[in-house]
């Protein structure tokens, strides 16, 4: 294969450090039935050999460039650095952990031809064994800007968008925060949408070492606000003894139906093409299936004089860490007038311990 200078795919892999596994990602792109790509790794300071496994399959198939940066230590710097490479007026992500089925780009091109500018499509999770540990439902391919604020909706390995789009936005930042959500958050305060299908076109890695499961927690989602660390911690103790577990489920729920129920009604709210489901009837099923256990990794932070009861977030900035708190507080009124109802009990029963 002969490489193109006007290849419409680009496809932008950032490695480190990843050996002879890295063939299996790459013989995935070279195993799409859409020819026309470019791709480019960009080996982030790798010290083992895994440049010379790019360079080995560079000389199999020519469309495969690599590029050589000093260390970043996280996987923005390459992607930009890709970028600026790129020739393709699509740009494809794939992390270097993860593969293609053989129609991915067919897929991700065909709702591009359809005038899509970010795309998604569906995932199956393996283990490290190549054992599959689950896969993406079709309700989970709904979008809204409000899903998008709120959580990691879709890897970096699911997503393509049109040339140009990410720089618009500012670019891959690096951070303590998870650069795909901060990212597509970005491209979405400017106006973009994702279209997406529930074809599950990529195989994700389901690994607990990845880096992804390794990124810390450091900023919050307010709960309460206390001026006395006591009354936060008697909160906490409250909380976590499950005293009020079902009243705090049923509101939840609740709130949860009006909030979908509202996003379904939104012009702007996405359906997977072709899948003509019920999507808050679905989303309400997983979330009440679900086991979940309230309120496990909630933390007592503090700010300044005052002392935060908090859900930890690892989204990228404070900005963003306000928006979330903000909008989870509009979205689960109930739920809320129970938590506010537990921090005034507490902070009024540390007030009375202390004019004692």
């Amino acid at each position: 294969m002969e490489p193109s200078s006007g290849a419409r795919v680009s496809v932008i892999c950032p490695t480190y450090n990843r050996s002879r596994p890295i063939l299996d990602t790459l013989a995935s792109v070279t195993a799409q039935s859409v020819t026309d790509w470019e791709m480019l790794v960009v080996s982030d300071g790798s010290s083992d050999d895994t440049d010379d496994w790019v360079r080995h399959a560079a000389r199999t198939d020519p469309r495969i460039r690599l590029l050589r940066t000093p260390r970043h230590g996280h996987p923005s710097g390459p992607r930009n650095i890709a970028l600026a490479e790129a020739r393709g007026e699509v740009i494809a992500y794939l992390d270097h952990d993860d593969r293609w089925r053989e129609d991915h780009l067919a897929v991700v091109l065909s709702l591009i031809d359809r005038g899509a500018e970010l795309v998604a499509t569906g995932f199956e999770l393996r283990d490290p064994a190549g054992a599959p540990t689950a896969a993406s439902q079709p309700y989970e391919m709904c979008w809204h800007p409000e899903f998008q604020l709120l959580g990691v909706v879709f890897e970096p390995s699911r997503v393509a968008h049109r040339r140009g789009l990410a720089e618009r936005a500012g670019g891959w930042h690096a951070g303590a925060g998870m650069e795909d959500w901060d990212l597509w958050l970005r491209m979405a305060d400017a106006g973009a949408r994702f279209t997406t299908v529930a074809d599950r076109t990529s195989v994700l890695l389901d690994d607990s070492g990845t880096r992804r499961h390794r990124i810390p927690p450091r900023l919050q989602l307010r709960l309460a606000v206390f001026d006395e660390p006591r009354a936060a911690h008697m909160m906490l103790q409250i909380l976590r003894n499950g005293r009020d577990d079902a009243a705090y489920r049923a509101a939840q729920l609740a709130d949860t139906d009006d909030w979908l129920a509202r996003l379904v009604a939104d012009d702007r709210f996405v359906r997977p093409l072709g899948w003509s489901g019920d999507p808050a009837a679905d989303i309400a099923r997983a979330r009440q299936s679900a086991s979940q256990e309230f309120w496990r990794d909630l933390v007592v932070v503090r700010q300044r004089n005052r002392f935060i009861l908090a859900q930890p977030l690892r989204c990228a900035t404070a900005e963003h860490a306000e928006r979330v708190t903000s909008l989870v507080r509009r979205s689960q009124p109930r739920l809320f007038a129970l938590l506010d109802s537990v921090a005034a009990e507490c902070a009024e029963a540390r007030t009375g311990a202390r004019s004692r």
